[in-house]
């Protein structure tokens, strides 16, 4: 019969159809039994579970704690041998939750999760050993679900057969209804929400739409009349006239798993993530030939390589045929604004060392889309470590300002450049039309570069890729009205992206993340384990440097690196994986210092006093000695001392000037000769402490009042203490600091008496103490050592609040435009003064260490820390955040007991003779001298003059005999020569990038090729 058409009914029509076939997917399906061995609080290696006792499992039987536990049990399956019309279509489906890897012959086979219910089988009969994990991670999922008040629940486990006509046509219909929906609601035609009820006629609609229905409607009466085969003949004719445009954009799909090595999970459910993943991921490879997979972090690969090195082996394979890729250049994908550049420098080349070792060369690719900012000098460094592209996706979540560019060059402060993407949709892709169309309007490049790079697949216990995904990338492949689609790899995207280069906008500057800002302060003792363990490596490097010894092992460096994660430095991650990684870093920290200390060390009597930095500085060092030791210098003079321990078995405090990577003596003399003269203070009071150099003034109340330095008045617009503010962000606890937080502080404490408690003559020392909150304490100490141009704070705070913030603020007369802050190997100026949106978006900022508040011409105040990162500066008033309390995801992030140091001094721009620049304070205030009972005398192993605004940071030590590499990098945006005198004449001295490759000679100054120029450019 004739019917004139209604095509506002078609989409419910073919929803109903596509439901029909899914049903018919699974043809049959075979209860198998199960047996079960014990709950096991670690990992158990599958050698382990083969052995263990395994009983009977029934349905309904519960195991395990309530929710995500970390724990994991194993079950096993024995699977028969395939009849000869079941193979190639057999799958196992395991329902019990949880996140759960199949091993067969003792390696991983594919991975069971919220996103893949279902696993492929062999023909062949096997045993099935499966690890379960008691935790559901997969939080990009909406079906993932953790274990339940009774633990975990067995509902079965089947054997099904998969009819692969159903599984076709099915994706065919799917792919095609959803392009139906989105064109529909695109051009405004309501679709009934609940499935029936009127439906509006279709009266104004594209082209495109109209056939799309029409064919839609044409699959719909095929498979009412002649079942699946007629379906996919309608199918196929569909897609055959639905062809793409030449003119549509390419959805570049990177088959990819956003692993967070650390979350809301410890390290080892992170690596049985990988194992997981990285099996699935192998058996898509073996159905779908154009499947391509990419995964980052080298340290993922390393923790492949011991749980499961079969598996190591199966992916070389991939990488060798070009199916799987394996970049990001960095060890893992770390947070670039809290560690040292040097830290960073070493992820680099650990990362591309890694990546060389998998694939025979380095990755030009870093892969970074989940972090909290991207620093201004990320460009340099990655340059520096042989990266030419950068991939993120993190600044689409930024709050008040959109980023302008998806496709863009990245432009350094020195002018390195990265050709750097910004994909518009996040890291967990799934090839739906709306995502893919959305992406491409969102590209901003599009007219000259139009291309998006999508990665697929759901992050953490999500699994990565789904064979849905791949299906459906089949399918949009070549079809009008989305993307058309193409598995790839990022190497390939950014060199196809780099013949747009010349039409590319150029953008210079950090990526500031407006979102996430309390990550600077949150976790606030793992952050100074991680700069103590930095301080540790590089006074081990520095004590080889000066012995001749060669480099030190790299076990440390991959665990410092590995600290970087982006959800561990930060502070966003359970208190699980700070309660584990903390004292690791604390281990390697003292570890480190040990080893120094025993190098060092000799059979003479005295000390030997090391400096592990490459400047020259002055120290006040103490030394354990009796009551009534005369100390002097290894020509016998006696040094001016100061009694600063109690009882016969005290410490002497005593002046020593350093050399660079050298080490002084320190004796003790019966007749010394005449006492050299030596730094004084000129008084301490409990109101005032004056050295010559500096004059710091405090209130009746203990409030630091006035701080002159030079003849220079620094602090002009009230007291500087402690402010207390309320903290509750509206979404993410331990990541966030609200706008409105900054206007609701109040002062922490109106007295805080101090105290002398030491009074010279080479360091004064006043005390005070003061609730704060409603459980807090602390103790405030503010130090000044003669000779000194610093105003030191050290704090003791018993920190028991909840949902709070502490800063300390220092409120100055330096008004200018820009205040500067530090960063990995350099700083960067922001604006200090009410602005536009952009400007005011930067309430709370990262600072690597310090920071410093200026007027017009650069002169001002600055705050050098420890180990402290967050900071806000408006108006001439310095704020330095020290804790929060967030409840979320651990209920006592930063409860306890801090020591916490920072300096107040004026801002040094240019090093200049004895005076170090504020840069190079960063490390000289903090980085203490190695002490060694009876060590000699070391030279210097250089001297560095000219410095002006660079700074030399670190040295690494190359091998016996082979020279050592010294880390420069200039802090001011100035331009100028520095000098640089060798202890001994060098055979050559070349400029290396951060994998140690030559980048150009350095010729010698001088006949005996011991000194040389060093010219340096801004940043």
């Amino acid at each position: 019969m004739l019917t004139n058409p209604l095509p506002q009914l078609i989409p419910g029509r073919v929803k109903r159809a596509r439901d029909r076939v899914q049903a018919m997917i699974w043809s049959s399906r075979q209860p198998l039994p199960v047996l079960g061995g014990a709950v096991h609080a670690q990992p158990l290696p599958v050698a382990k579970a083969e052995r263990e006792k395994m009983q009977a499992v029934t349905l309904g039987e519960t195991f395990g704690a309530p929710g995500n536990s970390w724990a994991g049990r194993w079950f096993k399956v024995e699977i028969p041998a395939a009849a000869a019309r079941e193979r190639g279509r057999r799958h196992l489906a395991w329902n019990c939750g949880g996140e759960a890897t199949v091993w067969i012959a003792g390696e991983p086979w594919c991975g069971l999760d919220a996103a893949h219910g279902t696993c492929p089988l062999p023909d062949r009969a096997c045993t099935l050993w499966i690890d379960h994990g008691l935790y559901a991670t997969a939080i990009w999922h909406p079906e993932a679900k953790p274990p339940g008040p009774l633990g975990a629940r067995f509902e079965g486990c089947d054997l099904l057969i998969r009819d692969e006509a159903a599984w076709t046509a099915y994706h065919d219909l799917e792919v095609l209804h959803d392009l139906a929906v989105f064109q529909l609601k695109e051009q405004g035609t309501a679709i009934p929400t609940q499935g029936f009820g009127y439906c509006a006629p279709h009266e104004r609609l594209s082209p495109l739409t109209r056939t799309l229905l029409r064919h839609l409607d044409l699959c719909c009466d095929a498979l009412d009349t002649g079942g699946l085969p007629a379906l996919a003949k309608a199918a196929a004719t569909a897609y055959q006239t639905l062809k793409a445009e030449s003119w549509q954009p390419q959805a570049a799909l990177v088959g990819h798993a956003h692993i967070d090595l650390v979350w809301m999970w410890p390290e080892a459910v992170g690596e049985a993530k990988g194992v997981h993943t990285f099996a699935t991921m192998l058996r898509l490879m073996d159905r779908y030939p154009e499947f391509r997979f990419s995964q980052s972090q080298p340290a993922l690969y390393r923790a492949i390589e011991q749980r499961a090195p079969g598996q190591a082996k199966a992916i070389a394979k991939r990488i060798a045929d070009g199916r799987w890729e394996v970049m990001g250049a960095f060890e893992v994908e770390p947070d670039n604004n809290l560690p040292c550049g040097e830290a960073l420098a070493r992820s680099l080349a650990l990362g591309q060392a890694k990546t060389a070792e998998l694939t025979g060369s380095i990755s030009p690719v870093c892969w970074i889309p989940d972090v909290f900012g991207y620093s201004a000098l990320l460009p340099q460094m990655l340059s520096l470590a042989g990266v030419t592209s950068f991939f993120t996706t993190k600044m689409t979540w930024s709050a008040v300002n959109k980023f302008p560019y998806s496709s863009f060059v990245w432009k350094g402060a020195d002018g390195s450049e990265v050709l750097t993407h910004l994909c518009p949709t996040g890291y967990n892709g799934n090839v739906q039309i709306d995502e893919l169309v959305l992406a491409s309007r969102d590209h901003r490049q599009a007219d000259v570069h139009p291309e998006i790079l999508l990665p697929i697949g759901y992050g953490d216990g999500g699994g990565g890729v789904t064979a849905t995904m791949c299906e459906r990338a089949r399918r949009v492949a070549d079809l009008a009205g989305t993307p058309t689609a193409v598995w790839t790899n990022s190497e390939a995207f950014f060199s196809r992206m780099e013949k747009t280069r010349d039409h590319l906008p150029v953008y210079q500057g950090e990526l500031y993340l407006e979102y996430h800002r309390g990550t600077y302060t949150t976790q606030g003792g793992f952050k100074a384990a991680h700069r103590a363990a930095e301080r540790g490596l590089q006074t081990l490097e520095a004590v080889q440097v000066a012995t001749g010894g060669g480099p030190i092992e790299d076990a440390p460096w991959r665990r410092l690196a590995f600290a970087q994660f982006h959800d561990a430095i930060p502070g966003s991650s359970i208190a699980l994986v700070y309660e584990q990684m903390t004292p690791e870093l604390e281990g390697i920290a003292a570890t480190a210092h040990g080893a120094a200390a025993r190098i060092l060390a000799g059979s003479k009597s005295g000390w030997s006093v090391f400096n592990p930095l490459p400047v020259a500085r002055h120290a006040l060092v103490e030394i354990p000695c009796p009551e009534g030791t005369v100390l002097a210098n290894a020509q016998g003079e006696a040094l001016s001392s100061q009694r600063v321990g109690k009882g016969a078995a005290g410490r002497t405090l005593v002046p020593v000037h350093l050399q660079p990577l050298a080490a002084t003596r320190v004796m003790a003399q019966e007749q010394p000769r005449p006492a050299l003269p030596g730094p004084k203070l000129l008084g301490a009071t409990s109101r005032m402490i004056d050295n010559g150099l500096l004059r710091a003034s405090f209130t009746a109340d203990g409030h630091l009042a006035g701080l002159r330095v030079d003849g220079a008045d620094l602090l002009l617009a009230g007291n500087s203490g402690l402010c207390l503010y309320e903290d509750h962000p509206a979404f993410f606890d331990a990541w966030d600091i609200d706008h409105h937080v900054s206007r609701l502080g109040h002062e922490v404490a109106k007295r805080i008496p101090l105290q002398l408690r030491e009074a010279g003559p080479l360091r004064a020392r006043l005390r005070g103490e003061s609730t704060i909150g409603e459980r807090s304490h602390a103790v405030i100490e503010w130090i000044v050592e003669a000779n000194s141009r610093w105003l030191m704070a050290e704090l003791t705070i018993d920190w028991r609040e909840d949902h709070r913030l502490l800063k300390f603020h220092v409120p100055t007369g330096y008004r200018g435009r820009w205040a500067r802050f530090g960063a990995p190997f350099g700083s960067i100026q922001r604006p200090q003064q009410p602005g536009n949106q952009q400007d005011e978006a930067m309430w709370e900022v990262p600072g690597n260490r310090w920071a410093a508040v200026t007027d017009e011409q650069g002169e001002g105040l600055a705050l050098v820390t420890e180990a402290k990162y967050g900071f806000s500066c408006r108006d001439g008033n310095l704020g330095l955040s020290l804790l929060r309390a967030p409840t979320d995801p651990d209920p006592q992030a930063d409860r306890g007991l801090h020591r916490i140091r920072f300096a107040l001094g004026k801002h040094q721009r240019h090093s200049v003779g004895q005076v170090l620049s504020t840069a190079a304070m960063a490390d000289a205030l903090y980085t203490p001298p190695v002490l060694a009972a009876g060590g000699a005398e070391l030279p210097a192993a250089l001297q560095c003059s000219d410095l002006g605004s660079l700074v030399p940071s670190w040295a690494l030590p190359l091998g016996e005999g082979a020279g050592f590499t010294l880390r420069f990098h200039e802090t001011e945006g100035s331009r100028g020569t520095a000098t640089v005198v060798l202890a001994q004449p060098a055979r050559s001295v070349e400029l290396v990038d951060f994998l140690d490759r030559p980048v150009s000679k350095i010729t010698p100054a001088d006949a005996a090729r011991t000194r040389f120029a060093l010219p340096y450019a801004p940043y």
